[in-house]
C-alpha cells in the first residue's frame, strides 16, 4: 500500500504532465520540507496566472474535489482522500508582476520561499529553493521574522499568526519582529472574530499553550484578543494568593499538560479513553483539549465582580455561575459554535464540584452520579480543569487541594466509564414506558427517569422488569 506522501508525489507528477507553465511550491510547503516533514498533506502552489483553470483540471484528473477558498482573489483548493488520509492542494496566482514581488508580500521569511515544482519532482532535491529573504537561514535558526515591518500592517492578523507559528513550530519570534508587533498590538482587533478565533485556537491546541499565551501578553495581544481577562490583571485577592488571577489562570492552562502526563498514574484504566476524548473535534480547528484550555483561561473571570471580604474572609459567591455566563459571551464574540460554547460554559459552571466531593470519607455515590449527570460528555474536561486549578493555586492551598482532589477524581472517572456511560447508552426505561404505566407527562418525568438511571448505575435496579416495577411507587 502506498503512503499518502507517495500518492501526493504521484499527484504532483500528474499535475506537471498537463501543464507547461511554471508552477512553484511555496510558503509552508517549502518550510516543512526544510524541516524534514514527510507528510506532504498541505501543498501550496503558485503560478503566474491561470491557476483556477489548472486546479479544476487537476481535480478532475485525480478524482479530487474543487472549491474556492477566496473567490475574490481566485484562490482555490483541491482536496483528495487516499491511504486513509486527505491531502489539500491550494492554487493561487502571483500577486504582482513576478515571483519575487509575490514573495515580498508574504508574512514571514520562513513562508517566503519558493521551489520550482518540476525541478523538485524530477530531482527530489531542495537545492533550487528561491529564497530572497533568507528564510532558509531563519528555519535553521528557528526564528519567526517578518519579511518587512509593513507586512504586519497589510494584514494585522499576522501579529497573532507570529505567535501561532512560534507555537506550532517551536520557533522564537525574532527580536525586531517582536518589537514591531508591540508597536502595532492595538491593530489586532481589526480582523474578523472568525479569523482571530482560528489563530487563537490553534495556539490553544499546542502543548505548552501557557507559554504562548504569556508571549501574547508580553506582545500586548492577549487583552485585546480576550478583553474578558482585563479585570484579572493585577487582581490579587486573599492572603494565600501568590499571583494575580490572570497569572493563576495562565498557570491553570499550563497545568493541563501536567494532567495529560499524569493521567496514567491517576487513572490507569481510563487514561487512554480520556486522551482520545480530548482529541475529538468540537468544530474545525477546535479539539476538545483546546476548548478545555480556553475554559481554564476563563474559569475565574467573574472573581473580581463577585469578590467580598468580611473579617478577613474572602468570598467569591456565585463566581462559577456568573463566570459561565461571561464565558458564553466570549464564545459568541469569537463566533464559536454552540457545541464549544456549551462545553466551555458547563465546565466553568461546575468547576468547583470536584472540590465539593473531597470531604473526608470520599464522595457519596449519589453525589458522583449527579456530577456525571450534570456534565455528561464534558465530565473529563471538568475533572481536568478542577485538578489543574488546584495545582495552579498558591503553594499552601495547592498542597491541601492537590491531596484532596486526586482520589475523588479517580473515583469519579471509574464510576463514569464503568457505570454512568452504560446507563446513558442503554437506559432501562423511557418516557414512553412512564406513559404506558399511566403517569402524566410533565417535569416530573425527568426526575423519575433520573432516579431510575441513578439506581441502575449503582446496581440497585439491574433489569427492565425491575425498573418497570419500580414505577408503581409513582402512581
Amino acid at each position: 500500500m502506498h503512503s499518502m506522501a507517495d500518492l501526493t508525489f504521484t499527484y504532483l507528477s500528474e499535475l506537471l504532465s498537463f501543464r507547461s507553465q511554471q508552477i512553484y511550491l511555496v510558503g509552508g510547503s517549502v518550510r516543512d520540507l526544510l524541516l524534514g516533514g514527510q507528510a506532504m498533506n498541505d501543498i501550496d502552489l503558485l503560478m503566474p496566472s491561470g491557476s483556477e483553470e489548472v486546479a479544476r483540471a487537476f481535480a478532475a484528473a485525480i478524482g479530487g474535489s474543487f472549491f474556492f477558498l477566496d473567490e475574490e482573489r481566485r484562490i482555490t483548493r483541491v482536496m483528495k482522500h487516499g491511504a486513509g488520509e486527505a491531502v489539500q492542494f491550494d492554487f493561487t496566482n502571483f500577486e504582482g508582476p513576478d515571483l519575487n514581488t509575490d514573495l515580498a508580500r508574504r508574512d514571514f521569511t520562513i513562508n517566503a520561499m519558493a521551489l520550482d515544482l518540476r525541478a523538485f519532482v524530477e530531482s527530489g532535491s531542495l537545492t533550487g529553493i528561491i529564497d530572497p529573504f533568507h528564510g532558509r537561514e531563519d528555519v535553521k535558526k528557528k526564528l519567526v521574522r517578518a519579511v518587512r515591518p509593513t507586512v504586519l500592517d497589510d494584514d494585522p492578523l499576522r501579529l497573532l499568526r507570529a505567535v501561532r507559528f512560534s507555537a506550532a513550530l517551536d520557533f522564537t519570534i525574532e527580536d525586531g519582529t517582536a518589537e514591531e508587533i508591540r508597536k502595532r498590538a492595538d491593530l489586532i482587533t481589526g480582523p474578523s472574530p472568525e479569523r482571530i478565533r482560528d489563530e487563537l485556537f490553534q495556539i490553544l491546541s499546542s502543548r505548552g499553550a501557557e507559554n504562548y499565551l504569556v508571549l501574547m501578553d508580553s506582545l500586548g495581544l492577549l487583552l485585546p484578543v480576550l478583553p474578558e481577562l482585563a479585570s484579572l490583571k493585577g487582581f490579587r485577592p486573599g492572603r494565600y494568593e501568590l499571583h494575580d488571577v490572570l497569572t493563576h489562570s495562565l498557570r491553570t492552562v499550563g497545568h493541563v499538560d501536567g494532567m495529560l502526563d499524569d493521567l496514567f498514574r491517576l487513572s490507569p484504566d481510563h487514561a487512554a479513553p480520556v486522551l482520545d476524548h480530548l482529541e475529538e473535534p468540537l468544530e474545525q480547528l477546535v479539539p476538545r483539549k483546546a476548548a478545555l484550555r480556553f475554559a481554564c483561561l476563563l474559569h475565574d473571570i467573574a472573581k473580581p465582580e463577585t469578590f467580598t471580604e468580611t473579617d478577613g474572609h474572602v468570598r467569591f459567591h456565585d463566581h462559577d455561575n456568573r463566570g459561565a455566563e461571561k464565558a458564553r459571551e466570549a464564545c459568541r464574540r469569537l463566533r464559536l459554535s454552540g457545541a464549544v460554547e456549551s462545553m466551555v460554559a458547563r465546565v466553568i459552571k461546575y468547576h468547583m464540584r470536584l472540590f465539593n466531593l473531597s470531604a473526608p470519607g470520599g464522595p457519596s455515590r449519589n453525589a458522583v452520579y449527579r456530577y456525571c449527570r450534570d456534565l455528561k460528555d464534558d465530565l473529563p474536561e471538568s475533572l481536568m480543569l478542577a485538578q489543574a486549578d488546584a495545582r495552579a493555586t498558591s503553594e499552601i492551598m495547592a498542597k491541601e487541594k492537590f491531596a484532596d482532589t486526586e482520589r475523588p477524581m479517580a473515583v469519579v472517572l471509574d464510576y463514569y466509564y464503568n457505570r454512568f456511560l452504560k446507563t446513558e447508552e442503554k437506559p432501562l426505561v423511557t418516557g414512553q414506558d412512564l406513559i404506558n404505566a399511566g403517569l402524566t407527562p410533565g417535569p416530573r418525568f425527568r426526575e423519575i427517569l433520573d432516579d431510575i438511571k441513578e439506581k441502575q448505575a449503582e446496581g440497585s435496579i439491574a433489569t427492565r422488569r425491575g425498573a418497570l416495577d419500580y414505577l408503581d411507587r409513582f402512581k
